[in-house]
């Protein structure tokens, strides 16, 4: 049981180091300050910030689960990187597509809005990422 706890720590560990658990994270926590601030104006504008959140966030959340992975010995990790990359890339035009016919109404410039600035969320995480690493 003990060694059950350390392994599951340790990879609880490893998750949160990873910088694409960060972006993921940082993309979810931009979701809920978009939406919670569209509802103070309007609910429609509200679920169109949700949904571009959760066209963001849920191929994230793939990408990651594909990257912690082992690698296998010998194996430089390639074909993880591209299932990883194809994967979030098809669920992304399926989310897109399946917002687009089943959520009516949809305010366009809120879900393109919210969804171009969740994208910017990877850079800042980056950005952030790489001035801690220079001020080691």
């Amino acid at each position: 049981m003990v060694l059950m706890t350390a392994k599951a720590s340790n990879r609880l560990g490893n998750l949160t180091k990873s910088p694409i658990f960060q972006i993921v994270a940082a993309q979810f926590f931009a979701t809920f300050l978009a939406s919670a601030l569209c509802l103070v104006f309007d609910r429609v504008a509200a679920i169109s910030a949700v949904m571009a959140g959760i066209t963001c966030v849920v191929p994230g959340c793939y990408t990651l689960v594909v990257s912690l992975r082992p690698v296998i010995k010998g194996d430089p990790g390639l074909s993880q990187v591209l299932r990883g990359e194809v994967g979030k890339f098809a669920l992304t035009i399926a989310l897109f597509a399946l917002v687009f016919v089943f959520v009516k109404p949809l305010s366009v410039l809120v879900f393109f809005g919210t969804f171009v600035g969740l994208q910017l969320c990877v850079a800042v995480v980056l950005w952030h990422g790489s001035r801690r690493l220079l001020k080691r």
